[in-house]
């Protein structure tokens, strides 16, 4: 394991310029980008921006690439490891000075470019076959259009995911959080939001319910709609409510612990006072 530095980190650089490695990845989602869940794809974009500084090597933390994108821990190594089979990442351990393990260098892999991967695509790989007999295939598009059309009748009223409304929602999430957030958000986006808040909550270890926290979590949600508004936010606003929510517990938590420890304080002095008459 190599000792973590600028002159490690430079010893890993995987393109010349940054017009290369931008070639390497958007060929690579050209190819793949299918394949991978959204959360797979929003850490690779975030290792991708922070591969500009020494070209190709990002060195942040899976701590940090979780907040940005609004995901768990969890789910970003699960997408690190996904997108190393793939090969587009290469993923390389340090250590810290002190001996200690460092953060996981994450460095893009050279892939084909677009173009080289049109090239290489045989024509049977982008034009369907011909059916030789016409009546046959004429037959197969009316039975179709009348599938299709069934389906359309029976599904014309019926609405979609993301055109459910906070009524749909599970009964576990708060009314006073739904109702805040329904003015701006659809139910299954609500639903996300929620998913980010209860990853928060259970970072840390605070012996408290959910609704000890609401205060700050309303507050958390209408910081990140204003900031949303004044076009402040350059990620997702999932990965800045994240963010708020956090920094918005932490401040509570911090404030209850000095609180308790001047009652604490007031309490011994008050009980030394009185042994003394």
């Amino acid at each position: 394991m190599e000792k973590l530095n600028y002159d490690t980190i430079q010893k890993y650089q995987s393109f010349a310029t940054i017009e290369d490695m931008d070639k390497s990845v958007r060929g690579f989602l050209y190819k793949h980008k299918a394949e991978l869940s959204e959360g797979t794809l929003a850490v690779l974009h975030l290792i991708w921006k922070h591969s500009v500084k020494v070209v190709g090597v990002s060195f942040a933390k899976y701590d940090y690439i979780a907040g940005q994108a609004g995901l768990s821990k969890r789910t970003v190594i699960r997408a690190v490891k996904m997108l190393e089979e793939r090969g587009i990442i290469k993923k390389v351990p340090t250590a810290r000075m002190n001996g200690k393990q460092g953060v996981n260098l994450l460095i893009i892999q050279a892939f084909e470019s677009i173009d080289s991967i049109k090239t290489s695509m045989s024509p049977q790989d982008v034009t369907a076959p011909v059916t030789p007999n016409k009546t046959e295939n004429k037959q197969s598009s009316l039975c179709e259009k009348k599938t299709k059309e069934r389906t359309n009748v029976r599904n014309a009223s019926e609405p979609t995911l993301h055109e459910l409304d906070a009524s749909y929602l599970p009964d576990y999430i708060p009314e006073e959080f739904k109702q805040t957030a329904q003015p701006f958000f659809k139910a299954a986006d609500i639903y996300n939001l929620w998913k980010r808040v209860m990853i928060v909550y259970n970072k840390f270890d605070h012996g408290k319910t959910i609704d000890d926290f609401m205060e700050c979590i309303i507050s958390a949600f209408k910081q990140a709609i204003f900031a949303k508004k004044m076009r402040k936010i350059h990620t997702t606003f999932e990965g800045y409510f994240y963010r708020i929510i956090h920094e918005n517990v932490t401040v509570q938590l911090r404030r209850e612990r000095k609180g308790n420890l001047f009652w604490e304080l007031h309490d011994w002095v008050r009980g030394t006072g009185s042994s003394s008459h």
